[in-house]
């Protein structure tokens, strides 16, 4: 079936404008399947599908030093840490195994994390907080504007994270580049912009 947005679509591309817009408005998977008639896991796979974009999309215009975990066997892991950077009024993260962030005895490996230009390391289990502050610069007002854009953003990941309750540790990571999305482009058509996304580059 052609779909410009989709390859080898079994859904017809105006089903498929269907699925971004609610997508876009931030409706559940329930909802959408409710709203166009799709099969749910239809719908899910769909969603996921569009979130690993996002994750390409997000990971390729962050300037930020990607966490080097490649000694890592990270489907062992359960437990995960999410990195948050604020930059010029952008949010920009990375979720990765907890044991890349702490060590044994719960103290913060953050001479390596450092490294990577983040401003804070989120325990997502315990809520557990640590600023980097070699990465913090500039002046005091500077700093508590930074603090509350990422304390913005991660009031509004944690609300929207918890309506997926029961989630796999292995799709958290989409999730939370998702709220990196939706937060960065707060003020723009996120119906458009993933459009224009998914035309560079089409699902499956």
């Amino acid at each position: 079936m052609k779909n410009k947005y989709v390859n080898r679509s079994k859904i017809s591309e105006a089903k498929f404008r269907q699925l971004i817009r609610y997508f876009s408005l931030d409706l559940t998977a329930i909802q959408i399947t409710e709203l166009i008639g799709l099969n749910r896991n239809t719908v899910n796979r769909y969603l996921t599908e569009i979130r690993k974009k996002i994750l390409t999309y997000s990971s390729a215009i962050s300037p930020l030093t990607e966490v080097n975990i490649s000694c890592l066997d990270t489907s062992n892991f359960d437990s995960l840490c999410v990195l948050i950077r604020e930059m010029d009024g952008q949010i920009y993260t990375e979720t990765i195994p907890k044991e890349v962030a702490w060590n044994p005895d719960n103290t913060l490996k953050n001479e390596d994390l450092q490294k990577t230009g983040y401003d804070l390391v989120i325990d997502f289990e315990t809520g557990k907080q640590f600023f980097l502050k070699e990465n913090s610069i500039g002046s005091e007002n500077h700093q508590r504007m930074k603090i509350n854009r990422i304390e913005s953003f991660w009031g509004n990941a944690k609300s929207r994270l918890a309506k997926f309750k029961g989630m796999h540790s292995s799709t958290l990571k989409y999730h939370v580049k998702e709220c990196e999305f939706r937060f960065n482009n707060r003020n723009k058509d996120l119906y458009q912009l993933l459009l224009k996304i998914l035309r560079n580059d089409p699902l499956f």
